[in-house]
């Protein structure tokens, strides 16, 4: 049996479709209010609306905040794959971010060390390491705090010395790192919810750059990685190095929008998450447009990314990234007939 958090979210989702491809019996660990119907729906379009049914998939009740209850849900597992965050880059978030996804990991892993659950793999991020702007990152890189890092950041940096912790406690872990994921999930949070802002219409593109995977590689590697015995690394998830201006336009030609036309330099940058900052104080909304959320926009981030298909390489495993172009197409699909439902 395989525990699974946050199977309802981005990553998690495609996760538990590569996991009942592979046949196994999966523990989806979920909250009470968790979108079970919309993760049925979504195992429905893929195919795999039968699975509960078939017994390969389990709902249990817990929470990341609550230690007794994730006993409960990881025991009897011999691998829980934890995909589970708070993915925001706004303020008022913060403090659940660091409650989820730092302390969270923690509970989890205490969990697993107390049921005897000997494998852990974690759902990190390029986030998480040492992000220097002029020079490239890779998985040695050493996490550096200061002006310009997230919440989000330092939370799940936070995370994964949790995850290594359990390392140094008994598990036997390994950390995924992967950069911005583009896939078919949630439209209305994470990533994937560029697919709504380019849709409504988006006219500033930002000038830098960064690192993109599809959502169906990471999950795919989720699996993989543990089976080949990478126990003890950790691996960056990198397809394509490529300017925010590329992928934004490659996401309004699938979904039939006009593409991004204005530079958003940072100055304008900076007026912009002040404006919404007036927003949120004078009208009380909520906006997206944040400082942490548009204070990199205008970076370049590059990556050694050689790691995973050597490793995968050296023990006969085919690796092969999916095209974004592929993955913005499946995810516009989607997007779409969310929206006609």
């Amino acid at each position: 049996m395989i525990g699974l958090t946050g199977a309802t979210g981005l990553v998690g989702r495609w996760v538990l479709l590569e996991l009942l491809a592979q046949g196994a019996s999966v523990r989806l660990i979920a909250r009470e209010e968790a979108a079970r119907g919309e993760l049925q729906a979504f195992l429905e379009r893929r195919g795999w609306g039968g699975a509960e049914a078939a017994g390969q998939i389990h709902w249990q009740t817990a929470s990341l905040e609550d230690g007794a209850s994730l006993e409960d849900a990881v025991r009897g597992c011999h691998r829980v794959i934890h995909c589970a965050a708070w993915v925001s880059f706004h303020h008022r978030d913060a403090a659940a971010m660091y409650r989820i996804n730092r302390e969270g990991t923690g509970h989890l892993v205490n969990a697993m060390l107390h049921e005897g659950v000997p494998e852990l793999v974690h759902l990190s991020s390029v986030a998480a390491l040492g992000r220097s702007p002029e020079g490239v990152t890779d998985e040695e890189s050493p996490f550096e705090d200061g002006p310009g890092v997230s919440h989000y950041a330092r939370s799940k940096f936070g995370a994964e010395l949790e995850a290594w912790r359990g390392q140094e406690e008994g598990l036997r872990v390994v950390v995924l790192n992967p950069g911005v994921i583009l896939g078919a999930g949630d439209f209305g949070r994470s990533s994937a919810a560029l697919f709504d802002r380019v849709h409504r219409g988006l006219p500033f593109y930002p000038l830098g750059s960064n690192g993109y995977v599809a959502v169906q590689d990471v999950a795919r590697a989720a699996h993989l990685l543990p089976a080949s015995g990478a126990w003890g690394e950790r691996f960056i998830l990198v397809s394509e190095q490529v300017p925010h201006r590329t992928v934004l336009n490659q996401l309004a030609l699938a979904l039939e929008r006009p593409a991004p036309r204005y530079a958003l330099p940072p100055w304008l940058a900076g007026a912009l998450w002040r404006w919404g900052w007036v927003q949120e104080r004078m009208l009380g909304m909520r906006t997206w447009m944040t400082r942490e959320g548009l204070a990199n926009t205008h970076r370049n981030f590059t990556y050694r990314t050689d790691k995973l298909p050597q490793w995968f390489a050296a023990r006969g495993i085919e690796w092969q990234y999916t095209p974004l172009s592929e993955a913005i197409q499946d995810a516009a699909q989607a997007y779409r007939a969310a929206r006609t439902r």
